[in-house]
């Protein structure tokens, strides 16, 4: 009998889980063909990055056609997170808004960094996190903020389609953009001053002690009462140094660092107050690499020294970077498990199919080497990593007392495997039972005692290997996907070519790839490009998308076109009919095809449970503390009491 789902327009909204196909595809070596893309992408990405940095740079020099240059006739603006509207706009509707602003402060500047850029074909997202200071006459607003945009190529030049931002974080005085608003209405704009090489000069010395690591020159650039401010320093890392003996003790630690920085300053109207915009490019004592990216503000006394300075960086890099400090939680974002939980998280690598993948290990707290533990291996959604939801998870539930693993699957994130980004639910299942094998070889691992967890599209592919793999002993599903080939029909008739013609595309790019060695993609997850795997606009896809979300650097936002075909035939409702294990299932009927689990559920013939969290929708399942924090703690009271 065929399974009949009625979709409504809401659940569109969350098509966000994966693809795949033949697991022959990810055995064949680099071509030729695929080595050259490699360079090619790089040089797109270079060429994205530079109109990212230009549109900045531009904007703070007031250069308005210029910046004007870097963008589409329509872009897409999101400044809701600043107190600001969204929607399409024209280049000349952006700039005009913005110099009712920015022209009234004496300076602005846009510090843009931590880039993670995924061109395909004429199309292309970025995102990236800044540090944004407006300075005006002794005081500034800054705000440390991530980027999510999108890019159309147009004459061989990359323009932006789409900006949304977020907000990190504020510090300083959030009145002086009404002052600067009202600068502009009275006509008082400040003028760029040239800046005096005397007054840098002290400055340059205190970068150069740091550079030739030397303590005393940087001493002697300092008042005695000199204080460094640092606003965005997270937990556990000064805000403040007051006095010489403190800055004296806390640069003594990183005289043995190799340290290099890319300057600029800027004067303002005060000649003892100077504006800096540099780069640090430092190696620590422990020889691991640390990056960041800063604002400065300096003043000098009338002796020609610093005597105060405000430090404006970007704490995420600090905290993966910095001996003695690690993230307060172990996800892409800000939410999980806490650290200070006691949560430890081992790399490793395994094996599966001949191919190396790379997890991540999660042990409790007060973790006992001579005792065993229950364990989940915990999976994500579709085009997902294991840093996002998987790690989300899996540490948030290490804190109860299990073991947790999370790891990326073949051709995704640090696992091997060509092509890359391509769903193929058998070689996904494959890496499931592979994980299976590597954990029953763990001394720590209590193998009567572990479960699958799946979340979203890796829910099915969980299922599968649950039904074939009798040493899972107990499936979990998170908010799952879960459809047949009839529901996906429905689903995905209404895309561009429809069912069948993305089904005639993924043939005709797995037909290329056996020539060429060549993939063909498209984005994964886009609010303008129709063709992407996941394109509903207006946020629907935010997780992808949003850097203080899922998005990053290790985040791939490409699919590979001959996914298509396995997953729009994969039957991930039909895997329920082989399933002897208990089973359990949190979910929401705001979240992705509830009728889809439903049917899973009706069909499951033994022991089963489903809890509803319907004031949850699937992206908030994915990321957002209180909807994570609920669906665990029944995830987690339901193992503890089947444990009983």
């Amino acid at each position: 009998m065929k399974t009949i789902v009625k979709i409504s327009a809401a659940l569109l909204l969350f098509i966000g889980c994966k693809t795949e196909t033949n697991s022959e595809e990810n055995k064949i070596d680099l071509t030729m063909e695929q080595a050259t893309e490699i360079p090619k992408m790089e040089t797109e990405r270079e060429a994205i990055k530079t109109s990212i940095l230009k549109l900045f740079r531009e904007t703070d020099n007031r250069n308005w056609d210029a910046v004007k240059e870097t963008m589409a006739d329509s872009v897409y603006v999101n400044y809701t997170a600043l107190g600001g509207d969204e929607g399409f706009k024209t280049p000349n509707e952006i700039i005009d808004g913005w110099r009712q602003l920015l022209p009234g402060f004496e300076r602005t500047i846009h510090q843009a960094h931590n880039f993670a850029i995924w061109p395909v074909g004429n199309r292309a997202t970025a995102t990236l996190d800044a540090i944004a200071t407006h300075y005006l006459e002794g005081r500034d607003w800054t705000v440390f903020v991530g980027y999510d945009t999108e890019y159309i190529q147009e004459n061989n030049q990359w323009k932006l389609a789409r900006i949304d931002l977020s907000l990190y974080n504020q510090t300083g005085d959030t009145n002086l953009p009404n002052v600067a608003i009202q600068n502009v209405k009275d006509g008082n704009i400040p003028n760029f001053l040239h800046i005096e090489s005397s007054k840098t000069k002290v400055i340059e010395s205190f970068f150069t002690a740091l550079e030739n690591r030397n303590l005393k020159n940087l001493m002697a650039s300092l008042s005695a009462n000199m204080v460094q401010e640092m606003p965005l320093s997270p937990e556990n890392f000064p805000k403040t140094l007051d006095g010489i003996d403190a800055m004296r003790k806390q640069y003594s630690g990183v005289m043995d660092y190799s340290q290099r920085y890319e300057r600029e300053y800027m004067a303002t109207s005060d000649p003892n107050v100077i504006l800096a915009k540099y780069n640090g490019i430092i190696t620590t004592g422990e020889g691991k690499p640390y990056n960041n990216s800063y604002v400065g503000i300096f003043t000098l006394n009338d002796a020609g020294k610093l005597s105060n300075f405000v430090e404006y960086f970007n704490p995420k890099i600090l905290l993966t970077s910095w001996p003695g400090l690690q993230p307060s939680h172990y996800s892409v974002h800000e939410a999980g498990a806490a650290t200070d939980s006691g949560v430890k998280l081992e790399k490793v690598t395994f094996n599966s199919s001949g191919i190396n993948l790379v997890g991540h290990l999660f042990f409790p707290p007060n973790f006992d080497h001579t005792k065993k533990y229950p364990t989940a291996i915990v999976t994500g959604s579709w085009t997902s990593i294991k840093e996002q939801m998987p790690d989300e998870y899996a540490s948030v539930m290490a804190k109860d007392g299990f073991i947790t693993f999370t790891f990326d699957f073949t051709g995704f994130g640090e696992s091997e495997g060509q092509p890359r980004q391509v769903e193929d639910y058998n070689l996904k299942i494959a890496d499931i039972k592979a994980a299976v094998d590597f954990l029953t070889e763990h001394p720590n691992v209590d193998t009567d005692e572990l479960s699958g967890l799946g979340v979203c599209a890796s829910s099915g592919y969980m299922a599968h290997a649950t039904a074939e793999d009798k040493r899972i002993k107990k499936l979990i599903l998170v908010a799952p996907w879960l459809h047949n080939a009839d529901v996906a029909r429905l689903l995905y008739d209404n895309r561009p070519g429809g069912y069948d013609g993305l089904i005639a595309s993924a043939r005709e790019a797995k037909e290329k790839y056996a020539e060429t060695g060549e993939m063909e993609y498209v984005l994964a997850a886009s609010e303008l490009d129709p063709l992407s795997a996941m394109y509903v606009p207006h946020g629907a896809f935010d997780y992808y998308l949003n850097p203080a979300k899922g998005a990053g650097k290790k985040y791939d936002n490409r699919f590979a076109v001959s996914s298509w075909e396995p997953w729009l035939t994969f039957d991930g409702i039909g895997a329920s009919k082989d399933i002897d294990q208990p089973v359990f299932i949190v979910h929401s009927e705001r979240g992705a095809v509830p009728q889809g689990a439903k049917d899973f559920y009706v069909q499951l013939k033994g022991q089963k449970d489903i809890v509803w969290l319907n004031q949850y929708n699937q992206q908030q399942l994915y990321s957002e503390d209180d909807a994570v924090n609920a669906a665990m703690s029944e995830v987690v009271n339901y193992l503890k009491q089947k444990k009983q």
